[in-house]
């Protein structure tokens, strides 16, 4: 029986590129098409401390807010208009696919450890934020970015903002460097 003071513990997850294949984590998960989506090291080290940690009764949440296509609803070249309609089968796209990955890192990294999972348009900190007082959150375990001093300074840190506004205790795991 664990002693776990932690029950329900929020992971946001966060996705790299294909051209950033080598700071991967080497955990990628193929989607329709061919595509591969490889997941951040610093999100599965995130995944793995939490399932380490949780109580065995505890529950995990695995969040990834993907990109809110509303601005697209503009004209597009010889496009036309960009409908409603589009942009939300864009987003359900986008849902399907970030679930199948979400799913996948569950069932290596936390295997045996109920896990439910968010994956909804926004900007990652509101995301992040409304899920953590949604699910009642006793702890976030959030991945640091690995941007530079200089990056964090113009672009801000999603990390840097949850830690300061959560409204549980966060432990942030940071980026590791590419070798």
């Amino acid at each position: 029986m664990s002693t776990s003071p932690f029950r329900r513990i929020l992971i946001p997850i966060d996705f790299t590129q294909d051209t950033h294949a080598a700071l991967h984590s080497g955990f990628e998960v193929e989607i329709d098409g061919g595509v591969t989506v490889g997941v951040a090291p610093a999100s599965t080290k995130a995944l793995e401390l939490a399932a380490g940690i949780v109580d065995d009764a505890g529950v995990l949440c695995l969040v990834h807010a993907t990109p809110t296509y509303e601005s697209a609803r503009v004209y597009s070249g010889g496009l036309g208009i960009v409908g409603v309609g589009d942009i939300n089968a864009v987003h359900e796209a986008a849902r399907v696919a970030s679930l199948k990955v979400l799913e996948a890192m569950a069932k290596h990294y936390a295997a045996g450890i109920e896990t439910s999972f968010v994956v909804r348009p926004g900007v990652a900190l509101q995301v992040i934020l409304d899920e953590a007082e949604r699910f009642d959150a006793q702890l976030l375990v959030i991945p640091a970015s690995g941007r530079s001093r200089v990056a964090r300074f113009f672009l801000g840190s999603t990390a840097d903002r949850v830690i300061r506004q959560s409204p549980c205790p966060v432990l942030v795991v940071p980026a590791t460097p590419p070798e």
